[in-house]
């Protein structure tokens, strides 16, 4: 069955979500009481609403200032008893999914720019797997050295930067590589539909591949938000511990084995449409 192709590869909200910041505040009494930090937070949606948030942070921020006075320091800027919540006190973050950067080799290069900007990336480390599904989370560690408008701004340039070169990652796949782009989807369903064993953490990375053909709009048989549900659903799961006796051995085994029968059957009918 053919799929139906009415999503564009380049879907922004496919590759950034959950974007948050947080405005970290000490009372001057007690400036290193970590009990004592009052935390801010707003949400947004795209790199380009982020000015807006910050705006909203602002005046909640000069609410609480109207009944708290905040530890400050002249030449270091607001203080807490965690150094990264020093200066500006604020952190922007968001979630990635750089699948496509992964597939055209180009991944490692744009974390170490990443890192190199003062940013942090944190992928998934589980079940053996290193940074599983491709999904990291980023966000600024530099609190000092800017205003924070200007911090705004610097960080929402680099989050855009990311997505851009995420969704050309993604051109170039279709166009220049899509036998690779093709490989991984089919193994990627092969594995689905027949394995025997599968951890929760194997299942996140095997529907990474998945959940960029459904962006392309060339799978069937299951959507886009039904494979970010299924993926998010793995990550609520708790992990267990490192198996120590046979028991333990035989409690994970079940475990997968479970999950194994549910997504052979889930999986069976799903087809891959190539482009």
């Amino acid at each position: 069955m053919s799929a139906r192709r009415h999503n564009s590869p380049l879907d922004r909200a496919d590759v950034i979500s959950n974007g948050s910041m947080c405005l970290y505040r000490n009372d001057r009494e007690h400036p290193f009481g970590d009990r004592d930090e009052h935390v801010l937070t707003e949400s947004w949606d795209m790199p380009s609403d982020m000015p807006d948030a910050y705006t909203r942070l602002e005046a909640a921020e000069r609410k609480l200032s109207a009944s708290h006075a905040f530890a400050w320091h002249p030449e270091f800027g607001y203080l807490s008893p965690f150094p990264d919540h020093c200066g500006t006190g604020l952190h922007m973050w968001a979630e990635f999914h750089l699948e496509g950067l992964h597939l055209i080799g180009d991944l490692p290069p744009v974390l170490s720019a990443l890192e190199a900007l003062r940013m942090t990336c944190n992928g998934i480390n589980a079940d053996g797997l290193r940074n599983a599904g491709h999904i990291f989370s980023v966000w600024n560690n530099a609190t000092l050295g800017l205003p924070e408008r200007k911090l705004v701004r610097r960080v929402m340039r680099v989050f855009d930067d990311l997505v851009l070169q995420e969704l050309y990652a993604r051109q170039t796949l279709l166009e220049e590589n899509p036998r690779i782009f093709e490989d991984s989807v089919m193994r990627a369903l092969a594995i689905l539909r027949h394995a025997r064993l599968l951890s929760p953490w194997e299942l996140f990375d095997l529907l990474s591949p998945l959940r960029l053909a459904a962006t392309f709009g060339l799978i069937s048989g299951i959507t886009r938000g039904e494979i970010v549900s299924l993926m998010t659903a793995q990550t609520k799961k708790p992990e267990l511990p490192p198996p120590r006796t046979v028991a333990d051995e035989q409690r994970r085994d079940s475990r997968d084995a479970a999950l194994a029968d549910r997504t052979n059957k889930r999986f069976a009918r799903v087809q891959f449409a190539l482009p």
